[in-house]
């Protein structure tokens, strides 16, 4: 076999099989890269396929090949397009007539227009295909999208469902029902109601728990952007250990009052009211809370193709969140208004072999809010008090996950999650905590909390698996989580940490049937009184959800 050598935009000649391929229009390929395709090649015929598949690989989406045979001489022209015009229903040319113009478009652009095309598509009920269109000029093209209906679209979806996985406030049983519609422009709006149900028991304090939520956004042709609207009310009881000076319990006006951070992982620690006397007794008060939120949100992609893709977020949001004590007053009143700045990268990779999905996120929080309500109001230093708390304040929060399909049949999947405030005592809402269905499934929900901490999980799933007409997937998982408080001295300025082992196993059919059943041993802890762990201590968490 012989080679000619020739500039990258000039003819390059190759020999194969006898006869000579004179390529033109190239300029994508190296002359090392075109040698080693012609050398690969045992025919004509698939040298010219695994130039077309080089060029595809590449993710040059305009380029196209014609070749002609004269003789023993096989003529190739590559000829590099330029998107010249799209033809498109209005809702879905709008996301790719940026491109029109590229005389090189290269398929992570397209791709990156593509998701949030996809996206409100799929809310319409509908999908389409891609064709070209060659006008008198070959190297003008015209992408044409042809549309048609989803057989099985449902734009309506009605959930109900129960769990027993608690609350970090309170009780142990929850229902909830949620309601979302896609509109035919690509609008999503979902409503979601949860409820404690107290009457089954184990309230842990609860007397009552309501939680709205409401949700809406649209994928416009520069990002997912919407709003979110939260309200959350409940009510419950507490032992408090009260020192006061001969007046009423509940007169507070002049109290210090100071609230241990724990009490609110619903972990029965007492609140503790001082009012300057000597006299400490015991008494059950009752709490109710109340914390509403709205938010902006937006969400760009700032690159994707067939392996990649890499988002960025934003989020502005005011929260009001007060706890008052029954007859006495505010014990703990958190206006606050943040921002969040995030990346999100998803990969799809081979690692040591293994196909393997890799998946990295990182955010920034930032209190914008000056402090007011309860905020600074306790000028101690190295205690943990609500009026240590401030909303002026910045948290890092980093993700990461790696999933790899080490046997045919499961999957391992090493996954984290930290939160890491910048010395700040943090407001209720920002803490970070651990337990139930939010890690450490040996423990109610709040066993764990603190202004900062990471959680690290490592399980083995199973692959889907027929049962009764049923896909079932059991899988085994160890976890560890650790928390502390920034900014206090002594035991309240502890790392604690908790470590766990089980199994669970997840149910479903189709789209209309998703359980779970999880059971967890603990294994090792650190820093943390006994008497909370039994508390929290539970033997399984079971969830249940029905969807029409």
């Amino acid at each position: 076999m012989q080679y000619s050598s020739a500039r990258e935009d000039a003819v390059y000649e190759a020999e194969v099989a006898g006869y000579t391929l004179r390529i033109t229009g190239n300029r994508h390929l190296s002359k090392e890269q075109l040698d080693m395709l012609m050398a690969a090649a045992k025919t004509p015929a698939q040298a010219v396929n695994a130039l077309n598949q080089s060029y595809h690989h590449l993710g040059h989406l305009l380029t196209t090949i014609y070749f002609a045979q004269r003789d023993e001489t096989i003529f190739v022209h590559v000829i590099n397009g330029t998107l010249a015009d799209i033809k498109a229903p209005e809702g879905i040319k709008e996301h790719f007539s940026p491109l029109i113009g590229d005389s090189d478009l290269h398929r992570s652009e397209f791709d990156t227009k593509r998701v949030l095309a996809n996206l409100k598509s799929d809310r319409a009920g509908l999908d389409y295909g891609i064709s070209y269109q060659v006008s008198g000029d070959p190297n003008a093209l015209t992408m044409v999208f042809s549309e048609r209906e989803k057989a099985d679209h449902d734009a309506t979806v009605l959930s109900l469902s129960a769990n027993n996985y608690g609350n970090r406030f309170l009780g142990r049983y929850f229902g909830g029902v949620s309601a979302k519609h896609d509109f035919a422009n690509g609008l999503h709006l979902q409503f979601v109601y949860d409820r404690a149900l107290t009457e089954l028991g184990e309230v842990n304090g609860g007397d009552y728990y309501d939680g709205y939520t409401f949700r809406l956004n649209y994928p416009s042709q520069w990002g997912l952007y919407g709003i979110e609207a939260r309200h959350v009310e409940y009510a419950r009881f507490a032992d408090a250990l009260v020192t006061t000076a001969n007046d009423p319990l509940l007169s507070l006006g002049t109290c210090d009052i100071a609230l241990l951070c724990a009490l609110l992982g619903g972990t029965g620690t007492s609140i503790n009211i001082g009012g300057g006397g000597t006299t400490t007794t015991s008494e059950e008060v009752y709490l109710e809370h109340r914390t509403q939120s709205a938010a902006l949100t937006g969400e760009q992609v700032l690159m994707s193709d067939s392996l990649y893709r890499l988002t960025l977020t934003e989020r502005v949001e005011y929260i009001d969140s007060t706890i008052d004590l029954r007859g006495g007053g505010a014990l703990l009143d958190e206006p606050q208004t943040n921002l969040e700045l995030g990346l999100k990268f998803n990969r799809l990779l081979r690692l040591a072999g293994f196909p393997s999905r890799l998946t990295a996120q990182a955010f920034i929080d930032f209190g914008l809010k000056s402090d007011s309500g309860t905020f600074a109001t306790d000028d101690r230093q190295g205690v943990v008090f609500i009026g240590r708390r401030t909303s002026e304040f910045t948290i890092f929060k980093p993700r990461f996950s790696l999933q790899s399909a080490v046997v045919d049949w499961a999957n391992l999947t090493a996954s984290f999650t930290g939160q890491y405030s910048d010395g700040s005592q943090l407001p209720l809402q920002q803490q970070y905590y651990l337990g139930g269905s939010n890690g450490l499934a040996a423990y109610l929900p709040g066993v764990l909390v603190g202004d900062s901490g990471h959680y690290a999980k490592l399980s083995f799933e199973s692959n889907p698996l027929p049962f009764m007409g049923l896909e079932i997937k059991p899988s085994v998982f160890i976890e560890q989580g650790w928390v502390w408080y920034e900014d206090a001295r002594g035991d309240a300025g502890d790392t604690r940490m908790i470590s766990d082992a089980g199994f669970a196993l997840k149910a479903s059919y189709k789209d209309y049937l998703s359980s779970e059943f999880v059971v967890a041993h603990p294994i090792d802890d650190e820093n943390i009184n006994q008497s909370l762990l039994d508390a929290a201590e539970v033997d399984f968490f079971w969830r249940l959800k029905v969807s029409y």
